[in-house]
């Protein structure tokens, strides 16, 4: 699994994509992009010619900003788009 993040400086340092790497460490082919910025931003899910599942998801700026931890946020989101919800 690869994690990236596009995010404002501001919110840059809550944005854990090391978490989320070691939460799915088992989990191949499959890429999540964390987008926090105040513009804002569309959640997206593609499979690429590699067979690589690109997963795009947007974290509310605002309440990232106003949170001491986004862990929690991140995880859940990710277990959602990932279909893993118990």
């Amino acid at each position: 699994m690869v994690v990236v993040q596009v995010v404002d400086q501001e919110v840059a340092d809550k944005v854990d994509t090391q978490y989320i790497e070691q939460q799915f460490a088992g989990l191949e082919n499959v890429g999540i992009v964390y987008i926090c910025i105040s513009e804002g931003g569309e959640e997206d899910d593609w499979t690429d010619e590699e067979g690589m599942r690109n997963i795009v998801i947007h974290l509310p700026y605002k309440e990232v900003r106003r949170l001491k931890d986004v862990k929690s946020l991140m995880l859940a989101k990710a277990r959602e788009r990932l279909g893993l919800v118990a």
